[in-house]
């Protein structure tokens, strides 16, 4: 979802995320309509999963509480068309504690995904200590398999680990026909990219329904 402010600037969730979470610190509740109608939209009209950042100072805040912060943010759609992406700074908190909340959402069918995997403080041992349904790897990593038979031989070696733990791999950063094409030959089960598709109104969505690639 983009943010598309009174003066046509489009904001994306990487600048609005931190503000969202901050409202929380303070006990107001931001606006969510828009993000409870996009959801509506995608999980009972397009029969699709839809997916929302978490950041690490949200989950960290909600790790004692029940679940009833998931319907707030979501709003009333099935949980099994719920995914959450945890930013990678969360796994810096408290592990024990993030791997309870992950298990908690895992339990009511909310699938769980890991996302811009191999960048920052993260380390592989993060793949035994939060269990999660998939793990994005950061667009980087495809950027540079372009380049290097090197670099190739490590993007598909991280997505061998991803699947080794349990999890099912996503590709990030797909922008070109080269970069989907070495994304097909691996096993990543998922890609994702502006090639794929750009942020659009749900208008543009119900007449043109994307179209995956397959190998």
């Amino acid at each position: 979802m983009r943010w598309r402010r009174p003066n046509g600037e489009i904001v994306g969730p990487a600048q609005f995320l931190e503000t969202m979470t901050e409202a929380y610190n303070y006990g107001a509740t931001p606006p969510l309509e828009a993000a409870h109608a996009t959801a509506a939209w995608a999980a009972l009209k397009q029969h699709k999963n839809i997916a929302f950042n978490i950041s690490s100072a949200f989950l960290a805040k909600v790790a004692d509480q029940k679940l009833d912060w998931v319907q707030t943010i979501v709003g009333d759609i099935p949980t099994d068309r719920i995914v959450f992406e945890i930013v990678e700074t969360v796994v810096e908190q408290d592990t024990s504690d993030v791997s309870r909340v992950v298990s908690q959402l895992r339990e009511k069918g909310i699938k769980v995904a890991l996302d811009d995997f191999g960048i920052g403080q993260s380390t592989l041992s993060r793949l035994q200590t939060v269990p999660v349904d998939y793990v994005k790897i950061d667009k980087h990593f495809l950027a540079s398999a372009i380049q290097s038979p090197r670099d190739k031989d490590i993007l598909f070696r991280m997505i061998d680990l991803i699947r080794a733990s349990e999890a099912k791999p996503v590709v990030e950063g797909i922008e070109t026909e080269e970069q989907l094409a070495l994304v097909l030959e691996t096993s990543a089960d998922y890609g994702q990219g502006f090639y794929l598709g750009r942020p659009n109104p749900t208008d543009h969505w119900n007449a043109s329904p994307p179209e995956m690639p397959r190998r």
